[in-house]
């Protein structure tokens, strides 16, 4: 079976992006980007148990929103949000959900408009 020229081209183009770095092995950038939820210098005051985990959850108790929101756990969620990104930007958790959909929840979570649960 003959390979056409433009076949030819296509296959060495993606030869050339693998071994020139452009374009890299997916499970590889996945790993790296999971490096980012034990990074010490990313979560080191937002407790654990409040931390967004790899299935894309945050647990965070509706009467601990305000702490969540207003201290150390807002600011150190959107930085691991922000290395998952800068390392694969096409990141899905578990549950399915993308880094901009997580950054977006946590966004309306956070927000005084009806979406954010209430605290009182």
């Amino acid at each position: 079976m003959a390979i056409s020229r433009h076949g030819f081209f296509l296959i060495s183009f993606a030869l050339l992006c693998f071994s020139s770095g452009y374009a890299q092995d997916p499970a590889r950038m996945v790993q790296k980007a999971l490096l980012c939820f034990n990074n010490k210098l990313i979560y080191s005051g937002c407790e654990e148990e409040y931390r967004l985990n790899e299935s894309g959850n945050i647990n965070v108790p509706p009467l601990l929103t305000d702490q969540f929101c207003n201290g150390p756990c807002l600011a150190e969620t959107q930085q691991l949000l922000s290395c998952i990104n800068n390392l694969f930007s096409d990141f899905r958790f578990d549950n399915k959900a993308n880094v901009r959909a997580i950054s977006d929840t946590i966004r309306a979570g956070c927000s005084f408009s009806k979406q954010r649960v209430s605290s009182m």
